[in-house]
């Protein structure tokens, strides 16, 4: 029987149409991306509802109306939304999002980076670069973790670099994880020198990681996935691992190739037809629910 995998498209991140002209934004356009994803063989849609003008938001209303929009476009598809939040934004807002969604209007899921994200940006019009930070302290992941638990959200605890996996036993230790936990192991930046202080996505960093995941939470799941072009080395790694696998816009806008992706699809596709030459079968959607929500009983 051939080994099951999850497929995980990562719709639009925080993507702007200036790199890719069919970033999908709206509930409609994400709704319908999220069908194209299903067909290819994708069990797991994540999403970032958008303001009009593209920007970040965390309006129950704009969540409600992407969570139905894309429930009624391909219905039984597990949806994972956002706890990322920019800079200066409190951790509550995010809370308050998710005890304030409809019922029917819920996530299956939501990533939660289980630790501080900070990054060198580049000036604009002079030297040097500033330090964009996005903060996650132990008490705003705590917090988010039991808002999790109340409302029945899976949190998708999101691994960036050995202090994530050292974060992640921490938190077991003080009983705020699910019993067994759903892990996404990010290598979230294309390369070395990308001013990001996390994990780059080599194939390398990929052995070490997911080597220490393993060994700190043994027979527990988990998906991978890189950034830029390198997510296909990563993910192709995950494939022949026997891992789960997460592509998407939000991580690159390009095929292999480096050549521009029609669709969030077609990467779908791709991992599929590598998969399927490797005796893997994407899981259905009931499949994907039992590996996913299965894993945070207890």
């Amino acid at each position: 029987m051939p080994d099951l995998f999850i497929v995980e498209a990562a719709l639009n991140g925080s993507r702007k149409r200036s790199e890719h002209p069919d970033v999908p934004l709206s509930a409609g356009e994400l709704a319908a991306e999220a069908r194209r994803c299903v067909e290819a063989g994708a069990s797991v849609v994540h999403v970032h509802a958008r303001r009009r003008d593209g920007g970040w938001t965390a309006s129950p209303a704009a969540y409600s109306r992407v969570v139905r929009a894309i429930r009624a476009a391909a219905p039984g598809v597990l949806i994972s939304i956002t706890s990322l939040r920019p800079l200066r934004v409190p951790a509550g807002r995010v809370r308050s999002l998710l005890e304030r969604l409809p019922p029917d209007a819920r996530p299956d899921l939501i990533s939660v980076n289980l630790g501080h994200i900070a990054t060198w940006v580049a000036r604009q019009d002079e030297p040097g670069r500033d330090t964009q930070h996005f903060p996650n302290s132990y008490d705003d992941i705590v917090q988010l973790l039991e808002t999790c638990r109340t409302v029945g959200i899976i949190p998708e605890l999101g691994l960036m670099d050995f202090g994530f996996i050292s974060n992640a036993v921490t938190l077991r230790e003080d009983g705020a994880l699910p019993g067994t936990p759903w892990f996404l192991l990010e290598l979230d930046k294309p390369a070395y020198g990308a001013g990001a202080q996390v994990a780059p996505a080599t194939a390398a960093n990929f052995a070490a990681l997911s080597s220490a995941l393993r060994a700190q939470f043994p027979g527990v799941p988990w998906a991978a996935h890189g950034a830029g072009v390198a997510t296909f080395t990563v993910v192709q790694r995950a494939l022949e691992d026997g891992a789960h696998v997460r592509v998407g816009f939000e991580d690159c806008v390009q095929m292999p190739d480096s050549t521009l992706a029609r669709s969030n699809a077609d990467q779908v596709a791709w991992v599929v037809g590598r998969a399927t030459a490797l005796g893997r079968r994407p899981a259905t959607y009931d499949e994907a629910r039992r590996i996913v929500l299965g894993s945070n009983q207890g």
